[in-house]
């Protein structure tokens, strides 16, 4: 039951729309599915790797002060409206510098690895738990189901994006490229808002 319960809690973690997300998206519409699902390998990778940090971190979370919390939320929320903003202004520009990644795994490995937001949610995750999951060694088959929803809905945005976007035209490319950076513009402003 903690396998299921980590994988539908997994899904629901990485769905919203990231980074990573749009990344993979952009990869599939330029390069194709197979560079996508490189890329999607890569930030399932991350989150195996980070998972286990997370859960070991959690204690150290809850001690921060919560005006550090709330500094780096708004510092990552204009990161990421800044990002939003280089998808409006400069489309094409972003276009073309995610059909350049030429190692999408290990990118996004690493732009996962380096993204502090995720580490903090994941162990907030993990704070959230119930006592009663993280001391039945159910911990370990409930983080492995995140770790199987990740891999499973990233691959399905890289086929997605790989399949479609190809038949996208350059001008519906770069409508997606928008749409996109928009749904991050609100996510960033939801982090500055807090």
């Amino acid at each position: 039951m903690p396998l299921v319960f980590g994988f539908l809690t997994g899904i629901v973690f990485v769905m919203p729309v990231g980074p990573a997300s749009l990344s993979i998206m952009g990869i599939g519409a330029e390069r194709g599915r197979r560079a996508a699902l490189a890329g999607a390998g890569g930030v399932a990778s991350a989150d195996l790797l980070m998972l286990p940090v997370a859960v070991l971190s959690a204690g150290a979370v809850t001690a921060l002060d919560p005006m550090v919390i709330r500094i780096v939320e708004a510092v990552l929320g204009v990161i990421l409206i800044g990002i939003a903003l280089v998808g409006l202004l400069r489309t094409e520009e972003a276009r073309v510098a995610v059909g350049r990644i030429r190692h999408p795994a290990p990118t996004l490995l690493a732009i996962n690895l380096l993204n502090p937001m995720a580490l903090a949610s994941w162990a907030g995750l993990v704070l959230a738990l119930p006592d009663s999951l993280r001391t039945s060694g159910g911990l370990l088959p409930f983080v492995a189901g995140i770790v199987v929803a990740s891999a499973v809905w990233h691959a399905m945005l890289a086929l997605l994006a790989g399949t479609i976007g190809r038949r996208l035209s350059i001008p519906g490319r770069r409508r997606l490229i928008r749409i996109s950076s928009i749904a991050l513009g609100l996510v960033g402003v939801v982090l500055m808002v807090g």
